[in-house]
């Protein structure tokens, strides 16, 4: 990156303008209600933090240091959103989710409160032109959209564990605003929410059928849209061993994301100590990072189901100081693949238990000793998987 990331730190004005700028969504939406101003908290919340760790200063950077005795490289968890695997992609989308957002929100505004907000009460009229000809909530959308963007450009841990609560509470908003449309409106409501969506636009059959079958033919069984979003997390942690250059190694993963029928979309984390100072504390270590796509074969003998995932990324390594602290200076990174295969085992419920192994390829990419770092992994991990649908 051209930028120095360093220099948007200690910007404190910057911090109160961002802040300022993006809290300004707010004044689009009604706080007449206390069941409004709890996701309009949370959505301030988001937007401080975000300033606060991109202008002000790296606090979750701080928080693994200060955990974990090490610095991860620039944009895991601080610094411009996986910045070393894609560059400046993610400033880009980004830009397109907050220009797409701001439109949704004051858009959703403008025709809201000519039609309802500003009429006596009993006054208003159902609305159904405009964004809301498509959908039931186009400034939830917006907001969930901007806050979206914000992950794609600095994320961080805070708005790691805030935007799924954000998210949860706009749903909880929304159905229990449709609660009382409905109660108001009657057959009205009930008509125009058989034909739009609560967030994102109802599409027909034919899209849906055929945007799956250009993902996969047969992945997944027949979706419609017309019964709302659904779609299937998972979120694993584990450790192993790694085999490469000649020596064996520790190694600790952390995965998550989305299921399409039988193939997975998701990202990895996996470190690797390469040398400890003493028995809690490590001197050099390097860290895999990137996106997978998995496909799962479908349920083998006793159950078992065996699955293949590539993943493709980034590779960096780090040192210690003389006080025992990373601090990020000349990291050094480089391209980084996985293919791995595996077999997974149901222990009840969400959870399931997996074996893998991986082969690891970093092409010229080496140690503090010389020794390179492509190499084999195996592991076992846990992994938990949950629904969510938005109607």
């Amino acid at each position: 990156m051209d930028e120095n990331v360093g220099s948007h730190f200690g910007t404190w004005w910057a911090v109160a303008v961002w802040a300022a700028l993006f809290g300004a969504f707010l004044l689009f939406v009604p706080f007449y209600r206390k069941a409004d101003r709890k996701p309009a908290g949370v959505f301030l919340g988001f937007v401080v933090a975000f300033a606060l760790e991109m202008f002000g200063a790296p606090l979750s950077l701080y928080f693994v240091l200060w955990a974990f005795g090490k610095t991860l490289p620039e944009g895991v968890l601080w610094g411009h959103t996986l910045s070393g695997t894609f560059g400046m992609t993610g400033h880009y989308v980004y830009l397109a989710c907050v220009l797409a957002g701001a439109v949704l929100v004051v858009g959703g505004w403008a025709r809201i409160h000519r039609e309802y907000w500003s009429r006596e009460e009993g006054q208003g009229r159902l609305v159904a032109e405009g964004f809301y000809r498509y959908v039931r909530h186009p400034q939830y959308t917006g907001f969930l959209l901007v806050s979206l963007g914000v992950l794609f450009e600095w994320a961080t841990i805070p708005l790691l564990i805030l935007w799924p609560i954000l998210a949860s509470m706009y749903v909880r908003l929304a159905r229990k605003e449709e609660t009382e449309m409905e109660e108001r409106f009657g057959d009205e409501w009930r008509a125009y929410k058989a034909r739009t969506g609560m967030f994102l636009p109802r599409f027909g059959k034919a899209p849906v059928l055929v945007l799956a079958a250009l993902i996969l033919a047969g992945a997944a069984g027949p979706a419609w849209a017309g019964e709302g979003l659904t779609w299937k997390s998972y979120a694993e942690i584990g450790g192993g061993a790694t085999a490469a250059g000649g020596e064996i190694r520790s190694l600790a993963s952390l995965e998550s994301g989305i299921f399409l029928g039988r193939v997975e979309l998701g990202s990895y984390l996996h470190l690797i100590p390469l040398k400890f100072g003493s028995p809690d504390l490590i001197q050099q270590g390097a860290l895999v990072y990137g996106g997978s796509l998995g496909f799962r074969l479908g349920p083998g003998a006793a159950g078992i189901v065996p699955y293949v995932r590539l993943g493709l990324g980034g590779i960096a390594k780090d040192e210690a100081d003389g006080s025992g602290a990373f601090d990020g200076q000349g990291v050094e990174k480089s391209f980084c693949g996985i293919l791995t295969l595996g077999a997974e085992a149901s222990l009840g419920g969400r959870w399931s238990a997996r074996l893998w192994g991986s082969c690891r390829l970093a092409p010229g990419y080496e140690d503090f000793e010389g020794r390179g770092l492509s190499g084999f992994d195996l592991g076992a991990s846990i992994r938990a998987t949950w629904w969510t649908t938005l109607r």
